[in-house]
């Protein structure tokens, strides 16, 4: 299996601050497929680019201020990654991307709903790939509908059901058409994405594991 160690230190992570299942191994293996998938889009990228972006699409909700202090948690990474031999310049290139590719954070600071997006220099595909790759992962119906059982605990099905499909309605289906979403190969696999999504609102069900690790 590829990656034992950092899927390792994810699912420590996940114990220590409490992650539950929508964010937690599944996702993070997840968005490390996505990532492998839209390669194709920047094919000049170096092997260390390639790994930076893995990386960070694999990590960036093991910061994520929903669950944690966020700085204290990407500290926690940026020690794993130099205890396993990682260069200080692709460490701060991790630590950078987890930090800042919040969709919530980037929708915020956008400009009349333009993104505006963070100068990462030579890592900026990376960054793009990790992105894109949680936006991916955002269609999973199930993803959403944990998440929000969480969050609102004791919730009914029909109430959680409601929610989701509103969420994905206002926000996950327009990532593409509000320019979230711009690679074409990201765009292909958003289109098979949402008619599985919309699938499974009509049909009330979904296939994610409600294991947390």
């Amino acid at each position: 299996m590829e990656y034992v160690e950092l899927f390792s230190f994810i699912e420590k992570c996940c114990e220590i601050y409490g992650i539950d299942a929508s964010h937690g191994i599944q996702h993070s293996k997840g968005c490390v497929e996505w990532v492998q998938q839209l390669f194709c889009e920047e094919p000049d990228m170096c092997a260390d680019e390639k790994k930076v972006a893995i990386y960070a699409a694999a990590l960036h909700d093991m910061c994520d201020k929903k669950y944690t202090n966020p700085v204290e948690a990407s500290e926690r990474i940026r020690s794993w990654l130099l205890e396993q031999g990682w260069s200080q310049d692709m460490t701060d290139a991790v630590i950078q991307i987890v930090t800042s590719m919040s969709y919530s954070s980037l929708k915020k600071a956008a400009v009349r709903g333009i993104p505006i997006y963070p100068d990462l220099g030579k890592w900026q595909k990376a960054y793009h790939l990790a992105r894109h790759a949680d936006l991916l992962d955002a269609y999973r119906v199930g993803r959403c509908f944990l998440y929000t059982q969480h969050i609102y605990p004791g919730i009914s099905d029909d109430e959680c059901w409601r929610i989701v499909e509103e969420l994905f309605n206002v926000r996950i289906f327009r990532y593409v058409q509000d320019g979230w979403i711009a690679y074409p190969k990201a765009i292909v696999l958003s289109q098979d994405l949402e008619r599985d999504a919309r699938r499974s609102f009509l049909e009330k069900r979904f296939e994610y594991s409600q294991e947390k690790n």
